[in-house]
Order: structure tokens, then C-alpha cells, then sequence
């Protein structure tokens, strides 16, 4: 029996060789096997001639997006990707408060209604840094929420920039703090991706 790719194989050719006229034609020569026995290079090559093929019969691919990755929440809020086993996302603590902050807020934030949100800050500061004296705590917090201040800013570009570098190519966009001026700021991750244990 004929496998897969060499059944694919097939048919790729089919696309390449048959006529304008958009009819598939079964090629003449026996083409199994003959994925598997293409490097890299040559597979990339052949994709991008039936990709260009396909185009001229009028079809568009969807470009395949990579899934977002599920996240872990414990009551410590260390914050694990994948799995409840999976790899910690490394975050420094007051980052990390303002990362939990908008995800437990899928709705979104007002920035300069953000001083509305300092008790809640506060508390989730205080569980990630327990060592942190409670005086520091609402002083960080306090600079985080203030509207003459840029901690904000620089946090969640800290932030952003984090998981640009953490995440796989593509999926990061879904875990960035985004929005407009006059617009709540959130992060469009779909909230049912997001567990909270």
C-alpha cells in the first residue's frame, strides 16, 4: 500500500504539471516515497512552486497560525505554560502583579481609571513578593498606578518585550497588554485559556 506522503507526493506533482485549465491529472510515473527521500531545502522549494501554482488557479492558503499556549495560574501566581508541570514564565515580581492583573481582567483597563485597581495590585504584589516590606509594596504599586508617573509604561513594555522573547514566534500578540488612547488597555488572550488553580 501506497503511504501517505507518497500518495501526497503524487498529487503535488499532479498540481505541478497538469494543464491551465485547473484539472488535476494522476502523473504518469510512480512518485512514492518521494517526500521522504527530499531534504529540507528541495520540500521548502517544491512548497513554494505549489503554493505559487495554486495562486495562479485562483486559490489563497490560509496561513496556519501557531496555537496560543494554555496558562497555569497557582495561588502563589507562579505562572506555568502548557501544563500544570510546564516551564515557569520568568517574569520580575512587580511585572508579573501587573501581567496577572490584566489577565484576571479580560475585559480590560481604563489606564486612567487604573488607580481604582491599587488594592487589588497590592494584594497580588504582595503574594508573588512576600518579602517585600508593606510599605514598598505600596509605594511600587502606588508609582504603578499614578497617572503623572511612567512606571506603567515602562512595565508593560517590559513586560511585552518579555514575552516577545519567550513565546513562540507569532503567539506573543495574545499575551501583550494592547489598546488606544481613550480605549481600555487589555490583553486578547481568550480567557478560557488562562487556569486558574
Amino acid at each position: 500500500m501506497e503511504s501517505f506522503a507518497g500518495i501526497e507526493a503524487r498529487w503535488v506533482w499532479a498540481l505541478l504539471f497538469s494543464g491551465t485549465d485547473g484539472v488535476l491529472e494522476d502523473p504518469k510515473a510512480d512518485y512514492g516515497g518521494m517526500l521522504e527521500r527530499m531534504e529540507a531545502q528541495e520540500l521548502l522549494a517544491l512548497m513554494g512552486q505549489v503554493q505559487a501554482r495554486l495562486k495562479a488557479l485562483g486559490v489563497e492558503l490560509e496561513e496556519s497560525r501557531p496555537e496560543p499556549v494554555r496558562l497555569f495560574i497557582d495561588r502563589a501566581y507562579n505562572i506555568r505554560m502548557g501544563t500544570p508541570d510546564g516551564a515557569k514564565l520568568p517574569l520580575r515580581p512587580l511585572v508579573k502583579a501587573l501581567f496577572i492583573l490584566f489577565l484576571r481582567h479580560p475585559e480590560g483597563i481604563l489606564l486612567k481609571q487604573r488607580e481604582l485597581f491599587r488594592q487589588e495590585l497590592e494584594e497580588i504584589y504582595a503574594v508573588i513578593s512576600p518579602n517585600t516590606e508593606r510599605e514598598d509594596v505600596a509605594a511600587r504599586v502606588g508609582r504603578l498606578v499614578n497617572l503623572q508617573d511612567n512606571s506603567f509604561s515602562e512595565k508593560a513594555s517590559v513586560l511585552n518585550a518579555r514575552l516577545e522573547a519567550i513565546l513562540p514566534e507569532g503567539v506573543a500578540e495574545q499575551y501583550k497588554i494592547q489598546g488606544y488612547n481613550g480605549h481600555p488597555r487589555k490583553i486578547p488572550l481568550d480567557p478560557l485559556l488562562v487556569t486558574w488553580e
